[in-house]
């Protein structure tokens, strides 16, 4: 089962997922914010998000993806063994 999403370099990325699946875990938060529906008798209440949560949810996993992507570049490449 292949649940990573893959980054631009082709490898599986555990961190972009995590940033992208709280992200849409917010936007869709964020359109549906105070709707109701009503699904096979069941009620479904989408209640309001606010500023705190967002960036609560945001902030750790988009600020881990950045840190990363700025000093992957920046890392010393291990030698290959003679």
């Amino acid at each position: 089962m292949n649940i990573w999403i893959k980054n631009t370099k082709g490898n599986k990325d555990a961190i972009l997922t995590f940033a992208t699946v709280g992200f849409l875990v917010c936007m869709v938060k964020v359109l549906f914010g105070g709707s109701v529906f009503e699904v096979y008798g069941y009620t479904l209440n989408f209640g309001v998000i606010d500023a705190t949560t967002i960036g609560a949810i945001l902030t750790p996993t988009l600020g881990a993806y950045v840190a990363r992507r700025w000093n992957d570049p920046k890392a010393p490449k291990p030698e290959e063994p003679a």
